[in-house]
């Protein structure tokens, strides 16, 4: 599957100042924004909405840099009152141009400068602005509660919510200030995805005769195979080549790993996994039930692998057997097919969320198609507020790109929604529902296609697809999960990881998952090192919420195909609170409790269900 981000990490964006003199995006881009939808036909976007050239991305920058010193000024005197607490927390907010552009080619030194510095003035911002918490814990709590609820404050209450719950664990001002001064040290996400990007060099395969190179696009197109030969000479090429570097990628994903075991320490947390999850105001009691649920599940999965080695054909399944499409199809799909069949699925969703769809893919917001250097995979950033979303990704005509492509624009109309909805400070949406809004139109997507297929093969396919996306999303993000976690826990328990550790650590789970000892699936241990490609390992504690989305999504999909006018409001009420509360709360005020297995459960009898019908068309042909 595809990885995909919401919003981008802040230490990707660059930080302005609605402070006197600092140009707005959008007045920068006035002059040169028209109507012109030449670039969503061209499949590319026009980053000219942010700025209007590297000039005005300059002299901001500039204007900034200026400005953030000037922030120091509400040292002190934050709990004055609550007037002079109101106006130092309106003093900021975000811009994505210089992570935008240098994702179009990594290659491009001049636009990864321009990121980089991006990134150090967020850094700058983090350290001058370090006072700002522990002013806020230091004062009586009583009294912060009492000014929360004024209507001076009102756009910021959730903020200062967030502030009292966390204040136990909110440092002194010189530790706060000197952590996100380091900030761009501490973190190896950003080394990690230049060298897997940009400095690799990547292997060539001889595939129908012509020479494929084998980078990730390469390796995610080719192991989806028809010819089971070619899939496995892919996974015996792709592979060794990041076991050539075990090592180094061990000590990039175990030194973050420390960085959060450390910081999660020096908080007063009881584990990495509390900080991190109390970040966004999640019970960790999700996470752990989540696996369980998994866990208890695995028949289900081996059920699938069991059908999937039905279906190909093989004698057993291996590895390599994983992705390619359960029953083939010609069908090749255009942009434009990805844009109508996207807004036909998402209709139940009503009239005003289609207004904005067609809006925002009819507009150049979207880079489509790859090209050398781009960065690989898909996301959706949203964060320039008064602005609009762009999304990156790389089109290559498949059926999961359609999907891709409804998923991402889900995560757009998410933060359209938001934005229209809520003030900049609580529009940002928790990661735990942003990928509830994507997954939702997944479903509503494969729906449809099974609904409208011409023939009992064509059926077969999408429910095909149905099934791997459970697979992928559900089970695999969840081994991710239970990966993740225990390479924490092990460095809390003193155990150095170096990526051999890593990999055998990885291998135990992976084996566990596809039944190796049951001789469900057979796994060449060569393959073990996937850990390595997975990029969210970098982000801390983010791939379970891939897990619990698809498992809120199928709740309101469900709901959505059954009866649209009951449960409509009720899911766009989510979409457009954005960040006003926690979202696990909206979630469990919305009808969806992932807390507890219910959810899940319900998620798996739909698996089931799936397969029973791919079972009965199979018996019929």
């Amino acid at each position: 599957m595809h990885y995909r981000t919401a919003r981008l990490l802040p230490t990707t964006t660059l930080l302005l100042a609605l402070l006197p003199g600092v140009t707005s995006p959008v007045m920068a881009a006035q002059a040169s924004r028209g109507t012109s939808n030449d670039g969503a036909s061209a499949g590319t976007w026009q980053l000219e909405d942010l700025y209007a050239s590297p000039a005005a991305w300059q002299q901001s920058y500039e204007q900034v840099s200026q400005a953030i010193d000037g922030l120091d000024r509400f040292r002190g005197h934050l709990t004055d009152s609550p007037q002079a607490l109101a106006e130092a927390l309106d003093a900021v907010r975000l811009n994505a141009y210089a992570s935008l552009r240098a994702d179009e080619d990594l290659r491009n030194s001049t636009a990864q400068e321009r990121n980089n510095r991006a990134t150090r003035l967020m850094a700058h911002y983090g350290e001058v602005t370090g006072y700002i918490r522990p002013e806020l814990t230091g004062m009586d709590q009583s009294t912060l509660a009492e000014w929360a609820a004024r209507p001076v404050l009102k756009v910021h209450r959730r903020f200062l919510e967030n502030v009292m719950r966390e204040a136990p664990h909110t440092l002194a001002r010189p530790t706060e200030s000197a952590l996100a001064a380091l900030a761009p040290v501490t973190t190896t996400g950003n080394t990690y995805s230049l060298l897997t990007n940009s400095d690799i060099a990547w292997p060539s395969l001889a595939i129908d005769g012509k020479s494929r190179t084998l980078d990730q696009a390469g390796y995610s197109r080719w192991r989806e195979s028809e010819d089971r030969d070619v899939r496995r000479r892919v996974f015996e090429t792709f592979w060794p080549v990041w076991q050539q570097y075990e090592t180094t990628f061990g000590a990039l994903l175990g030194n973050q790993v420390l960085e959060h075991v450390i910081e999660a320490r020096l908080r007063h947390y009881d584990s990495a996994l509390a900080a991190a999850v109390s970040s966004n105001d999640i019970p960790a009691a999700v996470y752990h039930q989540l696996i369980r649920s998994a866990n208890q599940h695995l028949p289900t999965l081996h059920r699938y692998l069991k059908l999937r080695q039905r279906m190909l054909g093989v004698e057993q399944l291996h590895y390599y057997d994983i992705y390619p499409p359960l029953v083939t199809s010609e069908r090749r799909f255009t942009i434009d097919d990805a844009r109508r069949l996207t807004r036909a699925a998402t209709r139940p969703l009503g009239a005003h969320y289609s207004k904005l769809l067609e809006r925002a893919t009819d507009s150049p917001w979207t880079s489509v198609y790859p090209q050398r250097g781009k960065r690989s995979g898909a996301y959706m950033n949203g964060s320039a507020y008064d602005v609009h979303p762009y999304v990156l990704m790389n089109f290559n005509g498949a059926y999961g790109d359609v999907s891709t492509y409804a998923h991402e624009w889900g995560h757009g109309i998410h933060s359209m929604l938001a934005d229209e909805s809520q003030p900049y400070a609580t529009s940002d949406y928790p990661i735990f529902t942003a990928e509830v809004a994507s997954t939702t139109n997944e479903e509503l997507l494969i729906d449809d296609m099974i609904r409208q297929a011409d023939n009992d093969r064509e059926k077969l396919f999408y429910i095909g697809q149905a099934l791997e996306s459970l697979r992928g999303t559900f089970f695999r993000q969840t081994q991710f999960a239970e990966f993740e976690l225990a390479i924490h826990e092990a460095a809390e328990q003193g155990t150095p990881l170096s990526g051999k550790r890593m990999t055998q650590m990885y291998g135990d789970i992976l084996k566990k998952y596809y039944g190796v000892e049951q001789g469900v699936t057979a796994i060449n241990p060569d393959f073990f090192i996937e850990w390595a490609y997975i990029p969210h390992f970098y982000y801390n504690f983010y791939v379970y919420q891939y897990a619990t989305s698809i498992t809120a999504a199928h709740h309101f999909a469900s709901a959505l195909k059954r009866d649209p006018e009951k449960v409509r409001a009720t899911y766009l009420n989510v979409l457009s609170s954005g960040g006003s509360d926690s979202g696990y709360r909206l979630l469990k005020q919305a009808g969806v409790d992932l807390a507890t297995p219910q959810p899940y459960d319900a998620l798996m009898d739909y698996m089931n269900e799936l397969m029973d019908q791919a079972e009965t068309l199979l018996e019929r042909s």
